[in-house]
């Protein structure tokens, strides 16, 4: 099991929302300049974290997204689960289709205990102790100095299509 660039951008994203005191509201377009991936193609996977309820969505003026549940109770695992679909862990790592021991590639008897050992990692690592471990690394201090904006200032409500198509 390994996870595809969809996952990436949503640990990214997740990640960021993480770093924000709880409650806040923080626009998509930030996110994407914090993570360096492409605002449509973010928007695309918060969508899925959305379906998923690890995130919420807020339109309008001063809309955006925040984490739906506390940073200790969001695993990586939900977020590659999220955006990856249930069927992702039986992918072949030689992209030959589904791999298991009845029909296996020829790395599936070694793959298949590494793959199994970074699931366990996925569904015990939290976005807390990974932003943790990160800050720590990094020697950085998480952001305090945005407001935090009150719960029931706006409503969440998935955005229209018409509302996408007048974006640039």
């Amino acid at each position: 099991m390994y996870y595809g660039h969809a996952a990436e951008a949503a640990i990214r994203a997740a990640l960021c929302l993480a770093s924000y005191p709880p409650g806040e509201i923080t626009p998509v377009q930030d996110i994407a300049a914090s993570t360096k991936v492409p605002k449509a193609y973010l928007s695309k996977v918060i969508q899925r974290l959305a379906q998923q309820g690890l995130v919420r969505t807020f339109r309008g003026p001063g809309g955006g997204i925040q984490l739906r549940k506390p940073p200790e109770a969001i695993t990586l695992w939900s977020l590659v689960h999220a955006t990856e679909g249930p069927g992702e862990p039986d992918r072949c790592v030689l992209g030959l289709g589904d791999c298991s021991s009845k029909d296996p590639c020829p790395l599936h008897e070694s793959w298949a205990p590494l793959r199994d050992e970074f699931q366990r990692l996925l569904q015990r690592t939290t976005l807390a102790e990974l932003l943790q471990d990160v800050s720590d690394t990094r020697g950085e201090k998480q952001p305090t100095n945005r407001p935090a904006v009150r719960k029931g200032d706006r409503t969440s409500l998935p955005e229209t299509a018409s509302e996408r198509q007048g974006r640039p």
